[in-house]
C-alpha cells in the first residue's frame, strides 16, 4: 500500500518538474510509469 502512495507522489512530483523547469524529467517519468505501472494504475 505505502509503495503505490510513493510511486503516486514521485510521478505527480516528476510531472510537475517536467513542465516547469526541463522536459528531461519526462524521460524519468516515462521509465519509472513503465516500471511501475501496476502500482500508479492498480491493474
Amino acid at each position: 500500500m505505502s509503495n503505490v502512495v510513493v510511486v503516486r507522489v514521485t510521478i505527480a512530483s516528476l510531472l510537475v518538474l517536467a513542465i516547469s523547469t526541463s522536459a528531461l524529467y519526462f524521460l524519468l517519468l516515462v521509465v519509472l510509469l513503465n516500471t511501475h505501472h501496476q502500482e500508479f494504475f492498480g491493474w
